[in-house]
């Protein structure tokens, strides 16, 4: 089938499609949550308006995951969430509280959309850091101490999540 996603007719079956998948994700999710015991009468009308409702709020894009990038991704997440759960837990029993805050900006080298909005849910996700704001392809990134390299590893989760969308890995991200 020939889809032309620039005609009407090509975003129409795009965003149908968006919706199906959207659907299809919701209702075995609700028949895990159920543990397949039923209630569908209430769980397929309530997936068909969550994913109505997503569609609205976060509109099909052309960025899309590639699922072999998934499970390094997560192991590079929950390895980077240990560790930095480690060092947030090291300071806050250490005597002296070793702390030097600051927000620092930092530009982007992922595409506007999705992949920039994983990278500001993954960085908040990660203990020690948290997105405050984004200034057009400058992400203003809130940390507990200026003295660690959150340049490096923000430039490290560039890199993963640029694979995860396929696209090609940039580099290059310094602290202004």
């Amino acid at each position: 089938m020939f889809d032309d996603r620039g005609s009407a007719r090509g975003a129409r079956w795009h965003q149908a499609g968006a919706w199906a998948t959207r659907f299809a994700l919701l209702a075995a999710l609700w028949w895990v949550v159920t543990e397949a015991t039923g209630g569908w009468a209430f769980g397929l009308p309530l997936a068909a308006l969550v994913a109505t409702a997503s569609l609205w709020l976060t509109p099909p894009t052309r960025h899309r995951l590639l699922i072999r990038h998934l499970a390094p991704f997560a192991a590079w997440f929950v390895g980077q969430s240990m560790l930095a759960g480690w060092d947030v837990a090291r300071r806050i029993l250490h005597p002296a509280l070793p702390l030097r805050p600051a927000v620092l900006r930092l530009p982007l080298a992922l595409p506007e959309g999705a992949p920039t909005w994983w990278l500001m849910l993954t960085l908040s996700l990660l203990p020690g850091t948290l997105s405050v704001q984004l200034d057009g392809r400058t992400l203003e990134l809130h940390c507990l101490d200026e003295g660690i390299d959150v340049a490096a590893s923000v430039d490290a989760a560039q890199r993963r999540l640029a694979r995860l969308f396929g696209h090609e890995p940039a580099a290059g991200t310094e602290a202004r």
